[in-house]
């Protein structure tokens, strides 16, 4: 009887197909049918979601979503991408389906579950007043380099919108036409970026180039202090090539 919402997605007509994913998952079929209409939920601890089997569904034009708070999303991830490991031996990254590799964001950290039927499902855990937290950026990005803008725009552009195309171009062109000097740090995070969103959109000839640039790229123990994060997503993005 609480106040509750239930996401309800148009999904691919072979439902069966599209429920697999969501069993592999672990989430347990609460309801299906197939006539009158092709309809079934799906739910596991932390939400409840619908799909009603669309036989015109146009997985260029993008399908749903929805932002499913967590309390604690390292537990989440870990989970899902476990059950995800034991399922399928893999975890798809590319394509349709996939399943994000846990990114921070400006107001959360989150990681995105895109469906076969191209919805995606953003679960995150909140740093706080995303308001708050999101004018805060602005206010940095407007006093950053030329560079460092467009690196931050990049970032958001890939973990925050999903949209590794846009980030490709626009982590692409802001290297190609830098004319300032910027630190080390800062070109290894924008390097890193610019190697995770190549390899997402399945460009391995250049990521590969992109390994070798950041093979050769020598930071103190200082900087290396300063950019574990991007050090760690690295050698799980050089691993995975």
């Amino acid at each position: 009887k609480r106040n509750r919402t239930i996401p309800l997605f148009d999904c691919l007509y072979e439902i069966d197909e599209h429920l697999e994913f969501y069993t592999a998952l672990g989430f347990d079929i609460i309801y299906y049918q197939k006539a009158p209409y092709r309809f079934a939920s799906v739910k596991n601890e932390f939400t409840e979601i619908s799909f009603f089997g669309n036989k015109n569904l146009d997985l260029e034009s993008g399908g749903g979503g929805c932002y499913i708070v967590v309390p604690d999303v390292d537990a989440v991830y870990s989970q899902l991408k476990s059950n995800l490991k034991k399922y399928y031996g893999k975890i798809p990254t590319k394509g349709l389906p996939r399943f994000s590799r846990l990114n921070l964001t400006t107001e959360d950290r989150r990681f995105n579950i895109t469906d076969p039927s191209g919805n995606t499902l953003m679960i995150g855990e909140p740093l706080g007043d995303s308001q708050d937290l999101m004018k805060e950026d602005e206010e940095k990005i407007k006093a950053a380099s030329k560079f460092e803008k467009a690196y931050k725009w990049a970032y958001r552009y890939a973990y925050s919108k999903e949209d590794f195309l846009g980030s490709s171009n626009l982590i692409e062109s802001a290297f190609r036409s830098n004319t300032e000097q910027i630190s080390n740090e800062l070109y290894f995070k924008g390097k890193v970026l610019q190697l995770d969103v190549l390899i997402t959109l399945d460009r391995t000839e250049k990521a590969k180039e992109i390994v070798k640039e950041l093979d050769a790229c020598k930071l103190t123990s200082e900087e290396k202090a300063h950019v574990q994060n991007e050090m760690q997503r690295y050698l799980e993005l050089k691993e995975e090539l």
